[in-house]
């Protein structure tokens, strides 16, 4: 006896298959019912290029997550304490603050020799006669000397602003890395290191078999929710929208993945036509923040 679904998610048993259908995914079942082997589908030209997307989506979560680790190690054996790191901030903010300090110097003695500049130009004008090319050549480089200060004055403000904001996470993370013992750190950090690659890129990992049901059910609603084709392939590992036909398009597929430790994730890709408004699509703001509201949708809807 055979079980399979359709592309449009209907189940069948039967002890023959149809011919259109004989390409799906089917499963063997003994007379118990029992499954005994699976079939494998044949795969479409759309699903061997969903295939190679989602192998470069799993080697880009495992780079975020060895650089998230190698990030907090390195965060955990420079500083003892967080007296070291506000000591570190400050000294880097004080040589920023130096800098800034330098070029308002530099502004102000500018701004006398422009002065003076001007002065002479005035000068000359209030005896009739036409400014000297060598005084209005002094005044246009000085005025293009002191623009190019305020432009570094303005990268001053940003780098400070960076390195507050930087320091600041690091003292977040800190307290919270250091919050239990040294086992339950290293399981924090291997935690919110998969978290941060689920953030950045789209996907749910399950943490067990019921988990994963429900949130594969919850998946299809949330490409039915932002989608702009409809599914035109709906299994038990791959729910796939049709291709974008237009610009504007946009064209969701989840898949199930087995990880490392034979856990399973629930990957998320988004296609847009090929077109230069599909790209510029594909690179938006609107679809990087569907991307990373897939996992809360998935953990919304599971707490519900």
């Amino acid at each position: 006896m055979y079980r399979w679904v359709d592309n449009q998610g209907n189940i069948y048993y039967s002890d023959t298959v149809p011919p259109q259908q004989s390409k799906l995914e089917r499963k063997v079942l003994n007379e118990h019912g029992r499954v005994i082997d699976t079939i494998n589908a044949a795969k479409t030209q759309e699903q061997f290029a969903l295939e190679k997307r989602l192998e470069l989506l799993r080697q880009e979560q495992e780079q975020i997550i060895a650089k998230q680790k190698s990030n907090d190690k390195v965060l955990l054996s420079t500083f003892r304490n967080i007296d070291d790191l506000r000591l570190t901030l400050d000294g880097k903010l004080n040589s920023v603050k130096a800098h800034k300090r330098m070029q308002e110097g530099a502004l102000e003695s500018l701004n006398d020799n422009l002065a003076r500049a001007r002065s002479k130009a005035a000068e000359e004008e209030r005896k009739g006669l036409r400014v000297s090319p060598t005084i209005l050549k002094e005044i246009a480089d000085i005025e293009g000397e002191i623009n190019s200060i305020y432009r570094q004055l303005a990268k001053i403000e940003e780098q400070y602003q960076e390195i507050q904001k930087k320091f600041d996470k690091d003292i977040e993370r800190f307290i919270f890395l250091t919050q239990g013992n040294r086992s339950e750190t290293q399981t924090l950090i291997n935690e919110t290191a998969e978290t941060e690659a689920a953030n950045h890129l789209g996907l749910f990992n399950c943490i067990d078999q019921k988990t994963c049901t429900q949130a594969w059910e919850i998946a299809r609603q949330f490409v039915l929710l932002h989608s702009t084709t409809a599914i035109n392939f709906n299994t038990e590992t791959l729910i796939m929208s049709g291709d974008p036909m237009i610009g504007s398009d946009l064209s969701l597929s989840v898949s199930k993945s087995k990880r490392s430790d034979d856990k399973t994730s629930i990957f998320l890709d988004i296609r847009c036509h090929n077109s230069t408004m599909g790209n510029e699509l594909c690179r938006s703001q609107g679809v990087n923040t569907i991307r990373q509201s897939f996992m809360p949708y998935i953990r919304g809807k599971l707490l519900q």
